[in-house]
């Protein structure tokens, strides 16, 4: 029943108003270069470039609807142009119109921190769409506003940078302490020469000691930056997958709790893994080569890991505004770190290796193409 009242719902949300702003609305922002459309192959959003040709006609954009509470979103379009909230229609006109949306009421009704708001039209044209940002300007009555500035009401605060910055300032902690505890595994962890060797070395720190304290504690913390990094691309990038859905990012309390228990889930992926390289090497024969090649694919994933959420925390505090290009980059970035990391650990195993070639290639691909292929189809 609820599904059934909600177009209805939503469309008392618009304030229908054609060709002008009322007089106590000023613009704050306009939403252009957060535009959306469909790539070439119709499957997948990528930012829209102003002044160039839609792919398909479609335009969309997310709204954070904490981050522009007490707003109204002011959208303006022609005649034939179907409006979409989350993928379902709410509103089509025979002619151009512009229509108000409270984003406090869309917040209520959706109960949601994002919504997907897209406009389509067999022939749409980006010059003829106009999304922007309002806010209530306070007049005083009887007094003449000596400027135009736009008194802003004061906006809630954001429950997800809120948990992005403890988050950032507890992982920072845990690795402090790992330092001054484990200094010696932290330094076999991070050793870069290690890394980025064309060569498999034995390592007395790591190898040795499979799972022990220092190893476990050194991979929770790699969980828990890795599922950090995800959850961010997630929460700006285009949602939770439905896998996923006992995630929820809607406040800090939810947040910390879906971010833990996502690190459990991304602890025990990595303990697999490392049974996966283990049975595979004693069915091949490569056992000397097993702990060597797990420790080289934790410490590679460790290195890019950490420095990919180095980059997101810093666009985070510049980019306060969830601009989408800065965190698509990164996260083309961040795939690519993937592929490389692949590429280092097989250049390794074949150089290092006296094996036959065609067990070796079949053992990585079980234990490292796959899972990447996977891994990349699931999370992103």
């Amino acid at each position: 029943m609820f599904k059934s009242l909600l177009t209805p719902i939503l469309l008392l949300t618009f304030l229908t108003c054609p060709g002008q702003v009322p007089a106590e609305l000023v613009p704050v922002q306009d939403l252009q270069k957060h535009w959306l459309t469909v790539d070439r192959s119709g499957e997948r959003y990528v930012p829209h470039v102003a002044g160039t040709a839609l792919n398909y006609p479609v335009i969309g954009m997310l709204i954070n609807t904490s981050a522009e509470a007490g707003l109204i979103l002011e959208c303006c379009f022609s005649g034939g142009t179907a409006v979409f909230i989350n993928n379902r229609i709410v509103d089509r006109t025979n002619t151009r119109i512009c229509r108000y949306l409270n984003i406090d009421s869309l917040a209520e009704v959706y109960a949601a921190d994002e919504i997907f708001i897209s406009f389509y039209a067999d022939q749409l044209d980006p010059a003829t769409l106009k999304t922007t940002l309002l806010a209530e300007q306070q007049v005083i009555p009887g007094k003449v506003q000596e400027d135009n500035t736009a008194q802003v009401k004061k906006r809630v605060s954001n429950e997800f940078a809120n948990f992005f910055i403890l988050a950032v300032l507890f992982i920072s902690g845990f690795y402090a302490f790992l330092i001054n505890q484990f200094p010696r595994a932290y330094r076999d962890f991070f050793n870069f020469s290690k890394a980025f060797s064309p060569s498999l070395k034995e390592e007395k720190v790591l190898a040795q000691r499979t799972m022990n304290t220092a190893n476990a504690l050194f991979m929770w913390g790699h969980s828990m930056v890795i599922s950090l990094v995800i959850l961010v691309f997630w929460k700006i990038l285009g949602g939770i997958p439905d896998v996923f859905q006992f995630i929820s990012l809607q406040t800090i309390k939810s947040s910390f709790i879906s971010w833990l228990v996502f690190a459990l889930l991304v602890f025990v992926t990595i303990g697999l893994k490392y049974v996966l390289i283990r049975t595979l090497c004693s069915l091949l024969n490569f056992e000397k080569i097993a702990q060597i090649h797990f420790f080289d694919f934790i410490r590679l994933s460790m290195i890019f890991a950490s420095f990919t959420l180095i980059v997101l925390t810093i666009i985070f505090f510049i980019r306060f505004d969830y601009q989408l290009m800065p965190f698509t980059i990164v996260l083309y970035a961040f795939m690519a770190f993937l592929v490389v990391r692949m590429g280092i650990v097989l250049l390794k195993l074949i150089a290092g290796s006296t094996f036959r070639k065609i067990h070796l290639i079949s053992y990585l691909c079980t234990t490292e193409i796959l899972p990447l292929l996977i891994g990349i189809r699931i999370f992103f």
